[in-house]
């Protein structure tokens, strides 16, 4: 169970997050995200590592001894596991965009990424544009973009990106240290 609540805006309160949600998270990465990064560079996902999309899906199922909940009113639309076990995160996450992010954004999805180092990949997923931050204490992990004409390297460090993640390549270079990335997104839902 989660609990937390902002008292500010301030690098002391992202500090407070990390440490009493983030570092709580306990999980491990789906098979599709595994193969990726194996894919991507050649070896399995290091310990302490992970991504999982906190949010919805078009899969009802993982195997056949695990089942999703259905959204009701949405066809073909399951909460990802998280989603079901931890439903308390939806505002925590909510409050962190309303305080930190520059625009007002109202997202479906997010990806929590624990050192993950992301090969190249577009996201086939998702609607529109993306918001992306960094956290933790880590140097590196800069976000390489690749525009039509132009490839752009962004330092997401407590910082809000935006771009297009099912329409551009993308990735992060490798970092030392413990690095966060959350993506706040909206996912393709059918009614």
């Amino acid at each position: 169970m989660f609990e937390f609540k902002f008292l500010n805006n301030s690098p002391e309160e992202l500090d407070r997050f990390i440490k009493e949600v983030l570092d709580k998270i306990i999980a491990c990465s789906g098979t599709r995200r595994k193969q990726l990064y194996r894919k991507g560079h050649g070896v399995s996902e290091p310990q302490d590592c992970f991504s999982i999309t906190y949010g919805y899906c078009n899969l009802g199922y993982i195997s056949k001894t695990k089942t999703r909940k259905p959204v009701e009113g949405l066809a073909h639309t399951y909460e990802t596991s998280y989603l079901t076990l931890h439903p308390e995160l939806k505002p925590i996450l909510q409050e962190f965009c309303d305080l930190y992010c520059s625009e007002k954004i109202k997202v479906s999805q997010v990806q929590i990424n624990k050192n993950y180092q992301i090969p190249p990949h577009k996201d086939s997923g998702n609607v529109g544009e993306s918001w992306l931050v960094g956290l933790g204490d880590y140097t590196g992990g800069e976000t390489i973009v690749e525009y039509d004409d132009e490839h752009i390297e962004y330092n997401i460090n407590k910082k809000f990106v935006k771009f297009n993640g099912s329409k551009y390549t993308h990735w992060s270079k490798p970092f030392d240290g413990c690095r966060y990335s959350l993506v706040f997104y909206n996912h393709k839902l059918e009614k």
